[in-house]
């Protein structure tokens, strides 16, 4: 993920993993800086409560058709973005436009992802692993959730001139971030969220400004002129799309320590382009936080050793038998690490 005001656009991070983890490998290490949230009116726990508002939170999310502008905050960046969210028979859909900086859009339906910028246009297919892009992924089933995170409901407070519930998703162990989420009282649709570290201090913020919900969303609008408005000879391109990956029956990889709750739910093998080595992409998920496995075979210097972090992005890189190993996710420094730490590699399994 590049250092640059693009790294919060939420809805390409899990379409576009492998070209995203090459830019966010060239950052340093930031310092995070920010202040406490402010105390809501507080109630007691209930997680039986707190169940509920989730459960609304995502029978909103699947139906709602909604309009609105949000503040988007990582580390030292601060965006502000346009949404317009549909929902219908075919699923959900999204358009995402920048309102500072560069003017860029991004086209989020059930199987791609699209960014556009004048000039540019990149396409991501997503059929291989797919998440709510925004803002928060939370499963169907909470019960999936509740080994490794506690749900505390927090109290009311007011965000965007509308009535809101605080919601807390609290980790069991180190391994994760919790979550602090506002969702609007009538809809449930969610005004702000927080990722949080293990002080409960914030990462990354989001914080809707003004929202609508709509009883329908015209469908031209996802249909962006942008990039043939400004683009010329010199400057139109359009990026390949990304290599789609085979699945992996058979790896020569085993991780000996995963973090409880973490499941494989993707394992591939692709090769970006004729002549180089096949990369290995495995994805790890408990419900809430993600976490991708690089393997590539080197032939110069590796792209990572030790860690690196941007925001809420952890990465760390290691050398395994001339292999570049790489895990990279949304989760604490300490558990990419741990993770790469774990891996060894058996070339006897490899073989059917």
């Amino acid at each position: 993920m590049a250092c640059c005001p693009t790294c919060a656009w939420l809805a390409i991070r899990a379409t576009a993993e492998f070209r995203m983890k090459r830019k966010l490998l060239r950052c340093v290490a930031l310092t995070l800086v920010a202040g406490c949230l402010s105390a809501a009116g507080w109630a007691q726990p209930d997680a039986e409560d707190a169940r509920h508002w989730l459960e609304k939170m995502i029978q909103a999310t699947q139906t709602l058709n909604y309009e609105g502008t949000f503040i988007f905050v990582q580390g030292p960046h601060l965006e502000a973005m346009r949404i317009i969210h549909s929902c219908d028979a075919n699923g959900e859909r999204q358009l995402l436009i920048s309102l500072n900086g560069p003017h860029q859009e991004i086209v989020v339906t059930s199987n791609s992802v699209t960014r556009l910028a004048p000039g540019q246009r990149e396409a991501f297919p997503g059929a291989d692993f797919q998440r709510s892009p925004f803002p928060l992924s939370v499963p169907r089933d909470l019960g999936r959730l509740e080994g490794h995170y506690e749900f505390k409901l927090l109290g009311e407070d007011r965000i965007a001139g509308l009535a809101a519930r605080v919601i807390a998703i609290k980790p069991r162990d180190a391994w994760r971030y919790g979550y602090r989420i506002w969702l609007d009282q009538r809809h449930g649709i969610v005004l702000r969220s927080a990722l949080l570290d293990g002080k409960g201090y914030p990462i990354e913020q989001l914080m809707f400004t003004d929202v609508q919900i709509k009883p329908d969303i015209d469908k031209s609008v996802f249909a962006s002129p942008l990039p043939r408005r400004d683009a010329s000879p010199k400057t139109d391109r359009q990026d390949p799309r990304p290599p789609v990956g085979e699945p992996v029956t058979h790896s020569a990889w085993r991780i000996v320590e995963l973090p409880k709750g973490f499941k494989k739910v993707l394992h591939n093998r692709f090769t970006k382009s004729p002549g180089h080595h096949s990369t290995e992409h495995l994805v790890f998920a408990d419900g809430l936080a993600t976490i991708s496995v690089f393997l590539e075979q080197l032939d110069g210097a590796p792209l990572l050793q030790g860690g690196s972090q941007l925001g809420s992005m952890s990465a760390f890189g290691t050398v395994v038998e001339g292999y570049q190993v790489l895990v990279v996710g949304e989760v604490p420094a300490a558990t990419v690490q741990h993770i790469a730490t774990s891996i060894h590699r058996d070339p006897e399994a490899e073989r059917p």
